[in-house]
């Protein structure tokens, strides 16, 4: 079960509840940021701890905002740049199990 819903992400990308045509690419952005959060803070082995540490709500916005870099940046390459990366590193660095 996922932490985010699609209505959650739909309010955060300012798309209206009632538009589904893109709920198919919403989920699966949603998959990737949640896998994506989960190995940056280290957490791929253990379930428990990574289903607890995304439902922060620091954790939740720096998804959110992945999202919305994911959704407003379908290609491959992109021409303008972005501080979502940045702040969602900072978001999540407080998290973060870091190794020695």
């Amino acid at each position: 079960m996922s932490v985010l819903n699609i209505s959650a992400i739909k309010q955060h990308l300012n798309i209206p509840s009632d538009y589904t045509g893109d709920d198919g690419l919403l989920e699966q952005e949603r998959d990737a940021a949640e896998s994506y959060a989960t190995t940056f803070l280290d957490l791929e082995d253990d379930a428990e701890a990574a289903a607890t540490m995304l439902a922060k709500p620091q954790v939740k916005q720096a998804m959110l905002m992945l999202i919305a870099t994911l959704y407003n940046s379908r290609e491959s390459e992109v021409y303008s740049g972005t501080q979502e990366t940045k702040a969602f590193e900072r978001l999540l660095y407080q998290y973060k199990r870091w190794s020695i």
